[in-house]
């Protein structure tokens, strides 16, 4: 089946035969129906439904089976979960771009499959952009450096994929400039994600870090000044009470 060129209009469903069975195939527009419109549609579908033609991502599909999501691919490697997080996400706020479902379609390769529930992962995905807009004011400067000062890992499982994918950068000191770069996230998903694990405590600014360490150095070396002072002035420890 050619795939179908870009649409600024609404076209119906129209229905292919497979397996002695008609099916119904879906393509449109994002600007005509969003993904999180989408997607309790195909929740009960197996299938691979392609969105392209986006302005900040290249070709991604996502793969359904048995009601939950199965893979994500950005362009043609499959990406990890918390990738995965990020995509679908970018999606929801897409207003641009183009879409075609191909029921049926199978991944060739998936490493470990997301399993995740459609209807879950719409309301995860939905619930941290909404916290994303209350505190977007409040994210760390792209350029600021972040330190672990807890291992622990964290509960929650949206920021605790970033943290065993951020762990070992984190630490030596990473800003969310640079663990987008490494991380293959955007940006401000970063920064949202090291908001959120300073206030967990699990993350401070390098700067921050470093003055904590020099407290004790300072606090030692007032002491030794004051020993200091006090052998000069009365002399061996003592001596002056004798």
């Amino acid at each position: 089946m050619a795939r179908p060129a870009t649409r600024e209009r609404y076209e119906p469903p129209r229905k292919i035969f497979r397996c002695g069975v008609f099916e119904v195939a879906i393509f449109g527009s994002l600007n005509h129906m969003s993904l999180d419109d989408l997607l309790p549609f195909l929740s009960s579908r197996d299938g691979a439904l392609e969105i392209f033609n986006l302005k900040r991502l290249p070709r991604v599909t996502l793969y359904f089976r048995a009601g939950r999501l199965h893979c994500v691919y950005l362009g043609d490697k499959p990406v990890d979960s918390l990738q995965a997080r990020s995509v679908i996400g970018e999606l929801i706020e897409a207003r641009k771009g183009s879409f075609e479902f191909i029921p049926g379609a199978r991944p060739a390769a998936c490493g470990r499959p997301l399993g995740w529930p459609v209807d879950r992962m719409l309301i995860s995905v939905t619930t941290t952009y909404d916290e994303y807009a209350q505190v977007a004011d409040q994210l760390p400067h792209p350029e600021t450096v972040f330190t672990l000062t807890h291992i622990a890992v964290p509960d929650d499982t949206r920021i605790s994929d970033f943290w065993k994918r951020a762990y070992v950068y984190l630490q030596e000191g990473a800003s969310a400039q640079k663990l987008s770069q490494k991380l293959g996230m955007p940006l401000d998903h970063c920064r949202f994600y090291l908001h959120k694990l300073r206030q967990l405590g699990a993350v401070a600014p390098a700067r921050a870090t470093a003055q904590q360490k020099k407290k004790p150095q300072r606090a030692g070396v007032a002491a030794r000044l004051l020993s200091s002072l006090k052998r000069r002035f009365f002399g061996e420890e003592n001596a002056w009470s004798r």
